[in-house]
């Protein structure tokens, strides 16, 4: 009996670290999508100021 309990603490340490890990990649990759989101948009803002500064109607 000792041994199953010794057992199903390690599944529950195995569980608790695989559901940290999934949590960590979903955070990781909200991270990366955000940040890639943000510097797209500030090239297309820098490019347009540059192009309407540059040329005035």
């Amino acid at each position: 009996m000792t041994t199953n309990k010794a057992t199903n603490s390690n599944n529950t340490v195995s569980r608790s670290e695989e559901q940290n890990k999934e949590a960590l990649n979903k955070k990781t990759s909200v991270q990366f999508v955000t940040s890639a989101t943000i510097g797209v948009l500030v090239i297309i803002l820098l490019a347009a100021s540059a192009y309407f500064g540059i040329i005035k109607f």
